[in-house]
């Protein structure tokens, strides 16, 4: 949470754990101090932009279904803009990202813009001809829930096959458990003392340097199957920027590379040939300017 000015710079900014295991309504109580300690009474914001997991309703902000946070129907910006007496908007979080990195990060203002962040789940944004796409629902970008293996891995989105399995933190930590119940042996289970909630993507990738069989797998799927994402979507967008963010890319640069390395020659040879691909040029914070700009009074 922070707090932007109208020229978009940052002023202040902090961080709480978000638990949602307390619900929604501990959670939204949270969010409220937070504002209220950051903007005093006798400076109150202009409006609240709100960066959201989840699939967000267009027209009310509810959150419709969020399942990394275990959310279905949450009215968080009603609920948010009653308690503060301000404008909200929410948008789904990395979309808000793409637009950060849009117009204060690695985009560069550049007319076309995909940004794809890798942390927890994986989500998409994109900006083309300097608009934030959002599609007909307020649907798009979901690259996470695109379908890289037919009949594959279940997903928390209550599909099979999805991207979000095979490259993510939370998808590593599944299958590791999985693997755990199944008796499977790795190096993994010692690394994170038998609690697969506690494996990171970085853990991954130590361990199948090493040749672990377990940890060889978990990073050649999310290799293969990340780098085929993006390359389609590179190919069907043909954008001028590719932005890679996320807490999974920052922990694991040879994510990156990989993508470096094998997006060009997936996809077409003039989307490869106009295409630069960057990191994410504001870290933790793009999606909190870009919730910040998109809430901004014109």
């Amino acid at each position: 949470m922070g707090v932007v000015d109208a020229g978009g710079h940052l002023l202040t900014h902090t961080q709480e754990p978000t638990d949602t295991r307390r619900g929604p309504e501990a959670v939204l109580t949270t969010l409220e101090q937070m504002i209220r300690a950051l903007t005093p009474a006798a400076a109150p914001p202009l409006a609240v932009g709100v960066a959201c997991a989840g699939q967000i309703d267009p027209v009310t902000g509810a959150v419709v279904y969020a399942p990394n946070l275990g959310w279905r129907d949450v009215p968080l910006g009603a609920l948010l803009a009653r308690a503060l007496g301000v404008p909200v908007v929410v948008e789904n979080d990395v979309r808000a990202a793409a637009w950060g990195e849009f117009v204060a990060g690695a985009g560069g203002r550049e007319a076309s813009l995909v940004a794809v962040f890798v942390g927890t789940g994986v989500g998409s944004g994109a900006v083309l001809d300097g608009r934030l796409w959002r599609g007909a629902g307020n649907a798009a970008g979901e690259i996470g829930h695109t379908q890289v293996v037919p009949d594959g891995l279940p997903c928390l989105c209550g599909r099979n096959g999805c991207l979000e399995p095979y490259a993510s933190g939370s998808g590593f930590q599944r299958r590791l458990a999985a693997a755990m119940a199944g008796g499977r042996k790795s190096r993994l289970v010692d690394v994170c003392g038998g609690d697969a909630s506690r494996l990171a993507a970085r853990d991954v990738y130590a361990v199948a340097t090493d040749g672990d069989g377990l940890a060889c797998e978990l990073w050649s799927d999310a290799t293969r199957f990340l780098t085929l994402a993006v390359a389609n979507y590179a190919t069907i967008l043909n954008p001028r920027v590719l932005v890679m963010g996320g807490g999974v890319i920052a922990t694991v640069p040879a994510l990156f590379d990989a993508v470096v390395e094998r997006v060009p020659a997936l996809t077409t040879i003039l989307a490869a040939r106009s295409l630069r691909i960057e990191r994410a040029a504001l870290g933790d914070l793009s999606g909190l300017i870009g919730a910040a700009a998109l809430a901004t009074p014109a």
